[in-house]
């Protein structure tokens, strides 16, 4: 016996869903559990595992496809015709049409008229990963020649994109067309993100007032405003435009999450009340009172 676990997922023609693939997931995690053999089937641009469209049917007893809508597509008939001598199951599915339910020798249907199951996805669970918040900074012209902001930017992207890490943009805009945007919003997300990333100023002041830890990327050459605030706050998690790569990025986000960076937080919280008092009391002198 061996089954061949398919999906949205399979196809080069669609956009599967995380849903799709985590009632997969739970398919595969029975198939290990009873001792079957078994593989899944990726579409091409994944680059996970075979593609059914180059694999031997008959070295295939069950085809089983996982989740999302049943219905008659050709690409559906296709994988449906390939494996004709084997068993076809559908699980996990939402029947669309009968010629779709006929496509398959076995359905389990998620739902149906008058009847409802849970979908496979609640079954399983994902290693709890950390969650990012990045604030990216434009070009920054102003520095001129030293701006490497878009070059870090990249370096950025790619390294989020290689590490397949959660990630949220922090836009530190007032507006964003057609609405405003304002500080408690901003301030919320950074505290539900486990690091932020920034190369902004104040995501980086905003971090560390929440006790969020920080990597400081500060996108001109030889540093401006982003490592001159880091050193104000005795921050040590900075890094300069020619120090940023992917190395760097993983040795600092070792460290933001190594749990010893409560004592610089505290310091840096400390240093910002201290400045703020410092600042209020040069103030009211300048007002004479």
């Amino acid at each position: 016996m061996r089954v061949l676990v398919a999906g949205w997922f399979s196809f080069d023609e669609f956009i599967a869903t995380v849903g799709d693939e985590l009632g997969a997931d739970v398919v595969v995690g029975w198939l290990r559990e009873l001792g079957i053999d078994h593989d899944v089937a990726w579409a091409p641009y994944f680059q996970r595992g075979p593609n059914w469209r180059n694999v031997d049917p008959a070295d295939y007893t069950h085809l089983v496809f996982v989740s999302g809508p049943l219905f008659d597509l050709p690409e559906l008939r296709q994988l449906s015709a390939a494996f004709a001598g084997a068993q076809r199951w559908a699980v996990n599915v939402s029947v669309v049409s009968d010629a779709g339910r006929a496509l398959f020798d076995r359905v389990w249907e998620r739902d149906a008229p008058g009847m409802a199951r849970p979908d496979l996805a609640g079954g399983t669970t994902t290693p709890d990963v950390p969650v990012l918040a990045v604030a990216f900074a434009p070009p920054q012209e102003e520095y001129g020649a030293r701006s490497q902001a878009d070059r870090v930017r990249g370096v950025l992207e790619d390294w989020l994109r290689a590490r397949a890490m959660p990630w949220f943009e922090l836009d530190m805009d007032l507006y964003e067309k057609p609405y405003d945007r304002f500080p408690s919003q901003v301030e919320a997300l950074v505290r539900r993100a486990d690091v932020v990333v920034s190369m902004r100023l104040h995501a980086l002041v905003l971090g560390l007032a929440h006790g969020v830890p920080v990597i400081a990327c500060d996108g001109v050459v030889g540093g401006a405003k982003v490592s001159a605030q880091a050193a104000a706050l005795g921050w040590p998690l900075a890094l300069t435009a020619g120090e940023i790569d992917a190395h760097a990025l993983d040795a600092a986000l070792e460290h933001a999450l190594s749990g010893t960076l409560a004592d610089p937080i505290a310091a840096a919280q400390r240093r910002m009340r201290e400045g703020n008092a410092e600042a209020r009391a040069w103030f009211t002198r300048q007002l004479g009172r």
